[in-house]
This record gives structure tokens, C-alpha cells and sequence, in this order.
């Protein structure tokens, strides 16, 4: 990972590309490529609704030489026919340095698919990062979380789109749904709740986001959101059926603090195993 283009991805470049992620979220998502490279946390990245790659790109940064990115995005109705947008896409990947080879995109739909077609895209590897910002239908919402959910790392992460966007009501109901409904239970597996970051500018920029871990690393993301974050935590409680879920509230600018030497032997203290449990 090349820390030096991420930051600078994050901070400067992620401003020239049309779509919708605040900085609230952006710091969150930041964190987690940190933690995942400290914690050397592998496999590929991928995202369910690439638009002009905002987002994607960012995950993207926190990439290592061996792994890819995978996107999929329907690119209008009939499919594929927002060219423009298509194009811009690529162009968006090579301008900060990804060529076609550090990256696949299915034009498709994602309702079509199944967790082993997920997992074909993937090529068998679990996904580290999976980003959940398709369609905003309930039903869809619940497809994608479990075709996240089934290649989704022992110690990967998901990260749900537009919780609590007045635009799209039907996403939060999904994804309570998800968590509650004994129905899928098989698809949830042992996914729980890990981080809220809140909405921090108007609908038009993006919305609230909900990160997902597997309950056996869960404590650690929390712990490594809550150090690198902690200027802009809120409150933890309680959440669909899940205790101590952190809400992290940004003004205008977050404050999140890089994961440096400090912060680091702060982690490792907590964490002498990394993901692998508490100390004590």
C-alpha cells in the first residue's frame, strides 16, 4: 500500500471526482484501510455501485501489489448505456495509477447474481473491504448484503451505504431486516454490527454508513475506529439486537488521527495478537 498516494488521495484528489461520500465516512473508511494494513489484513477489495469511482477508488488505495479491486455497477437502464459515465470510470482509475490489471468491472446486475458468481469475479479469494452502494430497493439492499457477506474475509469488513437517507427509507429497513429476521440467519452468519458514521452535508453528498465485521474481530475494528476517530465519537449504543455500536458525528471537517507509531503500540498493547483477540 502506498500511504503517500492514499493521503493524498483522501485529502485532495477524492474532491475532483463526481459522487456521493462525505468526509465522515471517508475518515472511517480511511481508518479501516490503516487497520487492515497494520493488522496485515489480505485480499481484494470490491464495490457494488462504482458510478464514476469515488469510493472504489479510495478501497482501491489500500490495495497491495498482489491484489485487485472488483466493481459492479449496471451503468444505466438498459444496461451499460451511460457510456459517458463507463468511460469517465476508467479514466477516473487510470489518471491515479490503476490500469486494467489492477482492476475488474462487471457491467451487470447484481439482483442476478449469486455468492458463488461473487466469488467467480473475486477469483475464490475472500474480499477484505466490500462496499454495499447498489440498489436501494429493499430486496436488493438484502441481495447484496448477503452476496457481501458471502465472500466476505474471516476478518474482512462491509461497509453499507445510506443508513437512515431520508431518499431511501427502504435501506435501513433492509438492513434491520438483515440483522432481525431469523430468516437470514444463514446469510448474516455470525456478522454483526461494528461503526455508524453519520451523515455531515446535505443528501445530495452521500448519507450515513454502517460497517459489518465478523463478531470474532469485531471488538478490534471498534477499538481501531474508536483510537483513530475518537474526537468524533459520539455515543456507543445499543443496535438492532447489538451492544456498544459507535456512532461517530463529523462537523464540517473530521478529526481523524493517522495510525502512527503512537497509535500503533496503543493497538498492539490492546491487541498483542491483532485481530486474533484481547490481551487479557
Amino acid at each position: 500500500m502506498n500511504k503517500q498516494a492514499l493521503h493524498h488521495y483522501a485529502t485532495v484528489g477524492v474532491n475532483d471526482i463526481h459522487g456521493m461520500l462525505q468526509s465522515g465516512s471517508l475518515a472511517i473508511i480511511w481508518s479501516l484501510i490503516e487497520l487492515q494494513d497494520h493488522w496485515d489484513v489480505r485480499g481484494p477489495v470490491a464495490e457494488i455501485g462504482v458510478f464514476r469511482g469515488k469510493t472504489f477508488l479510495l478501497l482501491c488505495h489500500g490495495l497491495r501489489n498482489d491484489e485487485i479491486g472488483i466493481g459492479v455497477d449496471v451503468f444505466g437502464d438498459p444496461m451499460g448505456s451511460h457510456t459517458d459515465d463507463l468511460d469517465i470510470f476508467h479514466a477516473n482509475m487510470a489518471k491515479y495509477g490503476f490500469g486494467r490489471d489492477r482492476y475488474r468491472l462487471e457491467v451487470g446486475d447484481s439482483l442476478s447474481m449469486s455468492p458463488a458468481d461473487m466469488a467467480g469475479l473475486c477469483g475464490g479469494n475472500d474480499v477484505r473491504l466490500f462496499s454495499v452502494d447498489g440498489d436501494h430497493g429493499k430486496d436488493a439492499v438484502l441481495s447484496e448484503l448477503a452476496l457481501a457477506a458471502g465472500v466476505l474475509a474471516p476478518d474482512g469488513v462491509i461497509i453499507a451505504d445510506d443508513l437512515f437517507n431520508p431518499w431511501y427509507p427502504t435501506v435501513t429497513e433492509a438492513v434491520y431486516e438483515f440483522f432481525l429476521n431469523d430468516a437470514y440467519t444463514v446469510q448474516r452468519g455470525d456478522l454483526v454490527p461494528v461503526a455508524f458514521s453519520t451523515a455531515n452535508g446535505p443528501v445530495e453528498t452521500g448519507a450515513g454508513k454502517l460497517m459489518i465485521a465478523r463478531a470474532p474481530v469485531a471488538a478490534a475494528y471498534k477499538a481501531g475506529v474508536k483510537l483513530l476517530n475518537q474526537d468524533d465519537l459520539k455515543h456507543c449504543d445499543p443496535f438492532a439486537g447489538h451492544e456498544d455500536v459507535p456512532t461517530f458525528c463529523f462537523g464540517e471537517q473530521p478529526r481523524k488521527r493517522p495510525l502512527d507509531e503512537v497509535m500503533a503500540a496503543i493497538l498492539d498493547d490492546i491487541f498483542p495478537d491483532g485481530l486474533g483477540g484481547r490481551d487479557g
